[in-house]
């Protein structure tokens, strides 16, 4: 496997060119959160800026069977996803209107809408109204009788849900990637894991160079081409066998030429955590056991990562050498995906 990055990890072709620098690897720290390292001490908020603005895998699509409802608890709130009878995913608050009951403790589907277990209030999952009262006087149904829902699409196998601060629309595209269709592909290989950081920690380390040398025992990984146009950015490099784009924070496909195709997902869970997905593709005459080789290389790199993440604070004002500069715009970037916490919609 050739070497590789993608939200700051580091993914050697061969173990045995590593040199004796950096973290251990320990791809067990993924699975098994108790056997990290943690000696930071919990207290007051570590980063200055809210849950990002953007699309989150919130499921795998086949995880999702028809009327199946499923509590969540993303962007700092509960939430339930169901199937609709049309077969739609929906999201929306987890609490019903009316008295606050869970939706997804005890509730059901009816039609296009989820039922509330304990009066019976109907909400359509599309836009949150309340659909249906079924008891007391006339038809009414009062205006406040709504649930927050979020917008969600299905596209490569996993379910997308948008998240805004302020309840405004998408404002960039989830990609299409062609090779969960192509039958030159592996099916793919699906790892996730849950992360105390945040999107903007992981991807920071795509513009360290530096630290590819010191956690990773690597040397700096050299960018040929970088592309950056809104909301979307693209690095090519070992001439054009290598291309990572970032679309939005926190969602990343990554390319290397014949050996793999790499969708990440990092979904916030609230201000201080993320879990991440990672689907891996190989073509198919690689191997049948290819995708999960490469998982297996991306996580022994993560891993070396997670304990510097867990245990950092975030320095709004880093003292930066002049090369370093790239972190500095890497931040401003970012900025385009937070809104104002005074101006947050329930």
């Amino acid at each position: 496997m050739t070497d590789a990055t993608v939200e700051g990890t580091w993914a050697p072709g061969d173990d045995s060119v590593e040199n004796a620098q950096g973290m251990p690897r320990r791809p067990e720290l993924l699975t098994d959160p108790s056997l990290r390292t943690r000696v930071r001490q919990p207290g007051g908020r570590r980063f200055p800026f809210p849950v990002p603005n953007g699309w989150f895998i919130v499921a795998t699509s086949e995880s999702l069977a028809p009327g199946e409802v499923v509590p969540l608890h993303y962007f700092g709130r509960d939430l339930v996803l169901f199937r609709t009878a049309s077969g739609q995913a929906r999201v929306t608050d987890a609490y019903c209107a009316h008295l606050g009951a869970h939706l997804a403790v005890g509730g059901h589907v009816e039609g296009e809408g989820i039922v509330c277990p304990f009066h019976g209030w109907c909400y359509d999952g599309e836009t949150g109204r309340c659909t249906d009262i079924p008891y007391g006087p006339g038809s009414h149904i009062p205006s406040q009788a709504k649930v927050r829902s979020f917008p969600v699409i299905e596209r490569n196998r996993m379910v997308w849900a948008w998240f805004h601060l302020e309840g405004k629309a998408p404002f960039y595209e989830v990609p299409e990637v062609p090779e969960f269709d192509d039958p030159a592909f592996s099916e793919p290989y699906a790892t996730d894991f849950v992360i105390d950081t945040v999107c903007q920690e992981m991807a920071e380390n795509n513009h360290d160079p530096v630290h590819f040398r010191f956690v990773h025992g690597a040397d700096d990984i050299p960018e040929d081409d970088v592309l950056i146009e809104g909301t979307y950015k693209r690095v090519t490099s070992m001439g054009g066998a290598f291309v990572r784009e970032t679309f939005g924070l926190g969602l990343g496909v990554l390319r290397v030429r014949d050996v793999v195709t790499f969708l990440t997902s990092t979904t916030p869970i609230d201000d201080e955590g993320v879990h991440v997905r990672w689907i891996f593709l190989a073509p198919a005459g690689n191997g049948p056991d290819d995708a999960r080789q490469a998982a297996e290389a991306f996580m022994g790199g993560l891993s070396q990562d997670v304990p510097i993440w867990e245990n950092k604070r975030y320095v709004e004002r880093p003292v930066l050498l002049k090369d370093e500069r790239g972190i500095l715009d890497h931040r401003q970037w970012c900025t385009q995906f937070y809104s104002d916490p005074a101006l947050a919609i329930d």
